[in-house]
């Protein structure tokens, strides 16, 4: 008589969109583009154990504002520019993929700095005229957190599903860690390689590092 297989856990993944960026650029050395998104997702199940629910990926929609350069003078359109066209395609392109839901918040402009490279240049060799490339732009995000922590309670309160695995470096979300597990759902976080903060890592059932994406540039992850 055949003993019937184990009832694979019915799992979330929510991508923290900033996080998964800037872990993927650091990690692959090069830009992520919407088909990462899904075998992303898929690369920090454990399929022995695990079934996908949904994949969540959360991300502010491109700025579109116009702006003018405080060194140049020049105006700038950016809802002209290719980082604006690039976004949008790659958010556009998610929000029609199968089993992912893009949760969009709102980039809020908040003006113009001298970059990190022209503060020590300025530091090491004293006064000079700027350039156009010593400053940049200041965005914050509006929305993802809440977004994030709506999506966790949900999920868990209403017993969604049994685990839920979150992608991110941020101990705001900790809040809603604790809420999951209270409710009996586990929560598995997602490091992609980075070193998480020891709070994350308290209010965590268990932890995944690394990334598998594709066969040309994969890092193993460590299941639990």
């Amino acid at each position: 008589m055949f003993s019937s297989p184990a009832v694979r856990q019915k799992t979330a993944v929510l991508l923290d969109g900033g996080f998964v960026y800037y872990r993927f650029a650091h990690t692959l050395k090069r830009r992520m583009v919407a088909t990462d998104v899904p075998p992303l997702a898929q690369g920090l199940l454990d399929p022995r154990a695990e079934e996908l629910f949904r994949i969540y990926f959360y991300d502010c929609a491109p700025f579109d504002g116009k702006t003018t350069h405080p060194v140049s003078g020049k105006s700038l359109n950016l809802r002209a520019t290719a980082t604006y066209h690039d976004n949008s395609a790659f958010q556009e392109t998610l929000a029609q993929t199968e089993q992912i839901a893009l949760r969009r918040g709102e980039l809020a402009f908040r003006g113009w700095s001298l970059s990190h490279r022209a503060t020590q240049d300025l530091i090491e060799s004293g006064p000079r005229a700027l350039t156009k490339d010593d400053v940049e732009m200041n965005f914050t995000q509006k929305g993802i957190d809440m977004r994030i922590g709506l999506d966790v309670a949900w999920l868990s309160i209403k017993r969604i599903v049994e685990r839920i695995v979150l992608c991110t470096g941020d101990r705001d979300f900790v809040p809603a860690m604790k809420l999951a597990r209270r409710e009996g759902v586990q929560v598995v976080l997602a490091t992609l390689g980075a070193t998480p903060h020891r709070t994350l890592l308290e209010h965590a059932d268990f932890v995944r590092t690394g990334m598998a994406v594709a066969s040309h540039d994969l890092v193993p992850t460590t299941l639990d």
